[in-house]
């Protein structure tokens, strides 16, 4: 390997950091989410809704419920999932950790 080919190398490993860091919120309404506690996926078909507080901070991630029981009458469940219990956000997922307590339901 030569000298100019580590270098190379570095500079990509750096901006692949940097891109790691930061995720723009329409790219982050095509991600799947999970719940780890629950075992539920929630449907990432609809257009997710994020809920953002004066300083510019993600407060509540708003999404449909997967296979949703009320679906076929016309109504929707959705659940107002805090954003301070997710735990992990992948390349196309985002990964929650909160049981039914901590997770808001209402239907649409």
């Amino acid at each position: 390997m030569f000298k100019d080919d580590r270098k190379r190398d570095s500079f990509y490993e750096e901006e692949v950091k940097k891109e790691s860091r930061y995720r723009l919120l329409s790219d982050l309404e095509r991600y799947e989410i999970f719940n780890t506690e629950e075992a539920e996926k929630y449907d990432t078909q609809q257009a997710l809704d994020f809920i953002i507080d004066e300083n510019g901070s993600l407060q509540f991630i708003v999404a449909a419920v997967a296979g949703s029981k009320f679906g076929f009458f016309g109504n929707r469940e959705y659940v107002e999932i805090p954003w301070n219990y997710i735990t992990k956000i992948g390349t196309n997922v985002i990964v929650v950790s909160a049981d039914k307590n901590k997770i808001k339901r209402a239907r649409a």
